[in-house]
Order: structure tokens, then sequence, then C-alpha cells
């Protein structure tokens, strides 16, 4: 009797594991499947490389019609503030005439690059030019409370050869001159129209066209992926991109140091998300998935299913908390 119920235990877990194999099987599969599936990222679109900057819209002109809905809260956002005059910064003058170390050139400073957490001193050097000086100061909770750096001395191309790109618009790739500084709508809606009052869809990332995954990850990545050269220039930042356009036609970019344990969570949290983008063709999850740009919100973060991506961030057990590290950047100089 002990027998027979051991072979009928036996045979029962036989046929289980039966079951199971087709199912596992197809797992495996699948996963494979997943593991082999690399895309051209250059396979799709079209770009703008090398051709004259458009005649476009400026913003001064975009606040007409979105003063009350965008112009309201601009100059708080980060890509508002990422290259500001001296006389929208009345707390940075203020400050900067307070560090000794650039008492000898503080009152040729007409610029400020960055708010948050450190700033860079700028003045015109031309059409479509800023001399950058080799000082920066790193903000504090309150004040501007340290300057790092030797002697103070102006650097008249490294704006243009290292930060224009994501820190000015429509940059010429032969002069490395700005049309204007700081971020303008066009760096990320692109050229407008006039039929665009009448039909939103045409702008980019208007409420109505914010579902093609491939293009406005392109329009984010051309700035917040740091570690990219231009194919056709060698520069840090795309050749004329526009919003629309395959950034990865002329940006090219080393998708492997997602896997780079030693690159800080900001920058491979986006690395990452572009790679799956662009590289596996996961369209699920991409920039305007969490980020609402204009309010400087992530708050829909919460809401998106949880992958690789998050533990970035918030470590392999998906704690609230997001871990504490810092973020340095050889190309930004910090």
């Amino acid at each position: 009797m002990l027998h027979k119920l051991l072979c009928i235990r036996r045979t029962l877990r036989l046929l289980a594991i039966a079951c199971l194999l087709p199912g596992l099987t197809a797992f495996a599969l699948n996963v494979h499947s997943q593991q082999q599936t690399v895309l051209d990222p250059a396979a799709w679109g079209g770009n703008h490389v090398g051709k004259p900057i458009p005649e476009y819209v400026h913003g001064d002109e975009c606040l007409f019609c979105h003063r009350n809905s965008i112009g309201v809260t601009w100059q708080k956002n980060a890509h508002g503030v990422a290259v500001r005059q001296g006389e929208d910064a009345p707390e940075l003058q203020t400050l900067a005439a307070k560090l000794p170390e650039l008492s000898t050139v503080v009152n040729e400073v007409g610029y400020f690059l960055g708010s948050r957490h450190r700033v860079r001193f700028l003045k015109k050097s031309g059409y479509g030019k800023f001399s950058i000086l080799n000082l920066q100061a790193l903000l504090g909770p309150k004040v501007i409370d340290k300057a790092s750096g030797n002697s103070p001395s102006w650097d008249k191309d490294k704006f243009g050869s290292r930060c224009a790109g994501c820190h000015a618009t429509a940059v010429d790739a032969k002069t490395n001159a700005f049309a204007a500084f700081g971020i303008d709508c066009y760096a990320c809606h692109g050229y407008a129209t006039v039929e665009h009052s009448n039909d939103t869809s045409l702008m980019w990332l208007s409420k109505k066209r914010r579902d093609d995954a491939r293009a406005i990850t392109s329009i984010c990545a051309q700035c917040h992926i740091r570690s990219g050269r231009s194919r056709s220039t060698g520069l840090p930042y795309a050749n004329n991109f526009m919003a629309g356009d395959n950034l990865f036609q002329d940006f090219s970019v080393d998708f492997s140091k997602v896997e780079d344990e030693t690159l800080n969570p900001a920058d491979r949290h986006v690395l990452r998300n572009v790679r799956d983008v662009a590289v596996r063709g996961d369209l699920s999850t991409f920039c305007l998935t969490c980020h609402d740009v204009h309010v400087s919100s992530t708050s829909r973060h919460s809401q998106a299913r949880r992958g690789a991506i998050c533990a970035d961030c918030h470590g392999k057990t998906f704690a609230p908390q997001v871990k504490p590290y810092e973020v340095h950047s050889a190309l930004c100089e910090y």
C-alpha cells in the first residue's frame, strides 16, 4: 500500500513538472528574445544636421498667448533659469559682489549659468558668444558660500564648445554662436507655424502631441544625456537638433554605460530610460510618463510601473526614500 502511494505521488510530481515545462520554456524563450532585441536607434525619422537654423518663433512671442499659463512659472523652472541675465537674478548679483575672489571681475559679469547648486559667471564676447569665468560658486542652503578655482580669468571658447548646446538655443555648428541665450520654447517645442494656434497637435509636447515616445525621448535626451558626442562636429551636443528629429542620427551615445554602477543614479536613470526606448523599443515608459516639465513636477512617477529604472534611485528594495548620492559631471566641471 505504501509503495503504491509513493508511486502515485511520484507520478503526480512528474505530471506537474511536465505541465510546467512548456510555460517555463516559453518564459525562457521570451526572456532570451528580449535580451536579443537590439534596435538601431537611428533607423527612424530624419534630422536637420548642417541645415540652416529656421526663423523660429521666440519665447517672447509665445508668451503673448501663454503668459498666464506658462509665463508665471517659467522663471522658477530649472529650464527657465539655465542662463539668466544679471538684472533677472538680483540675488546672484548681490551674492557675487560679496565674494572676494570675484572682486576684480564682478563688474564684468553680465549673466549667470545655473541656479540650484552651482553658479558659473558669463559675459558677452560678441554676437551669440559668451566668455565663461574659470571660477564657480557653490550654493549653500541660503547663500553662495564658496568660490573655487585660481585667479579669475575668462575663457572665450569653452561656453560655445561645451555649454551652448544645452544652455542656449539654436547653436550654429560652424561658429558655435547661439541665436538666444537660455532654453527658448523652440528648443523643446520645435518650429511653430501660425496654424498651431488652431491646431495644437502641430506642436511637440502639447497636450495633443505627447504620444510619440521615440521623438519625445530625443527631445529630452538632447540635453539630459551628458555623455554623448555629435558625429558631425565632435561637440558634446547635437548638430542643429530640432524637436521631432531623431537625435541618434547625429548624436552618438555609449549605452553600455547603463551597466556601470559607478555612474551616479541621476545620469544612469536618464541613460537607462533612453536606452530602453531607443534601443530596446520599450515605449511603455518615457520622460513624460513621470515628468511635467513646465511645473517641474515628478508627482506621476509613483504611479509608473516598477522596474530596474526605479532601483537606480530607490535601491533594489524600492524603498520610498531616494538613496543619497552625489552627481558629478566632467563635461559640466562639477
